[in-house]
């Protein structure tokens, strides 16, 4: 009698309800239901994207040394021993935190006679209150892109009599909390009574692709600098976004300008503004891709998709937006 063995091909079957929790700025945690095999699941593979992250024998892995504000997305596989894979399991899409940054106090102590009265920088065309001797304006934000000269317009506001002011301004191109790096002092002037005050700076090649902080600054007589309590004038912090390049400014622009109606929507037809040469993915709430394609005529097809809440998810030119809409 000849024993025969047949070989192991039945592949595990697919992970299932992959979802992400505890996410911080460098790290997220995944957990997902176990799959089964006719022998036995050996372990799990994590995929960040197509690269394989990490492997383990449970349903539970924690991801580190990510980036912060980036967007990721993850899928699991499941294998046995004899080296059978599973499909994907669904997709989960997590955007890591922001880094917490603390950056130094400087202030004028007393803005009575002299302040700043408005900062103009690209989009930023900010009218100060004067309130108080720092002002947090970092809600207040421009676009910028990598190699661009900008200029700044600084307009002093003097309660009678006028005061030499000196100036400066800072960037934290390296985003790392401060603004002591080469290059992040990007234009200073020494005091006068001129009003307005202008100067230009280019954003270096080397600047960190993002958002990051602003700091202008105003002393009476003298040249402040990016940490100082001083006696007379004043402090604001705003926001500057980087991107790489003015191509990819105009394209972050553009793809942020991207719209989407009826939402609710009831017929078979989603339209969407403004998306050239794009593509879409529809996301359930599960992270799982129920439909993708091209957008053709400025509409997205959504006549097989059930009722409930979805992400549509438009890529155009290399940039990607998500759109949240109903199906009912």
């Amino acid at each position: 009698m000849v024993n025969v063995t047949t070989p192991d091909t039945t592949a595990p079957t697919v992970p299932t309800s992959l979802t992400v929790s505890g996410t911080t700025s460098t790290t997220t945690n995944l957990s997902w239901t176990a799959s089964t095999d006719n022998v036995a699941v050996t372990g799990y593979d994590v995929y960040k994207g197509v690269t394989l992250q990490g492997t383990t024998s449970g349903t539970t892995y924690s991801v580190t040394g990510l980036t912060a504000s980036t967007a990721y997305t993850f899928t699991v596989k499941a294998k046995d021993v004899a080296g059978n894979v599973s499909p994907s399991s669904n997709i989960v899409n997590v955007t890591t935190l922001a880094n917490t940054l603390i950056y130094c106090t400087s202030q004028g102590n007393s803005v009575a006679s002299e302040k700043i009265g408005k900062v103009v920088l690209g989009t930023i065309s900010n009218t100060s209150t004067g309130g108080t001797g720092y002002e947090n304006f970092t809600a207040i934000s421009t676009n910028t892109s990598r190699g661009t000269a900008y200029t700044i317009t600084i307009t002093p506001s003097w309660t009678s009599t006028k005061y030499k002011e000196g100036y400066a301004v800072w960037i934290d191109y390296n985003r790392d909390g401060d603004f002591a790096d080469a290059g992040e002092l990007v234009w200073s002037k020494t005091a006068s009574t001129t009003t307005p005050v202008s100067g230009s700076f280019t954003i270096p090649a080397t600047a960190v692709i993002g958002s990051t902080r602003m700091r202008v600054s105003m002393k009476y007589n003298a040249i402040p600098t990016s940490c100082e309590v001083f006696s007379f004038g004043q402090v604001e912090d705003y926001t500057v976004n980087i991107v790489s390049s003015t191509a990819k400014l105009i394209e972050s622009i553009k793809v942020q300008n991207i719209n989407i109606y009826p939402n609710p929507v009831k017929g078979a037809v989603l339209n969407v503004s403004s998306a050239e040469n794009a593509t879409y993915r529809v996301i359930n709430l599960l992270g799982q891709e129920v439909s993708k394609g091209k957008v053709e005529n400025g509409a997205v097809s959504v006549t097989n998709i059930n009722t409930g809440a979805y992400l549509l998810e438009i890529t155009t030119n290399g940039q990607s937006v998500i759109k949240r809409f109903i199906k009912q």
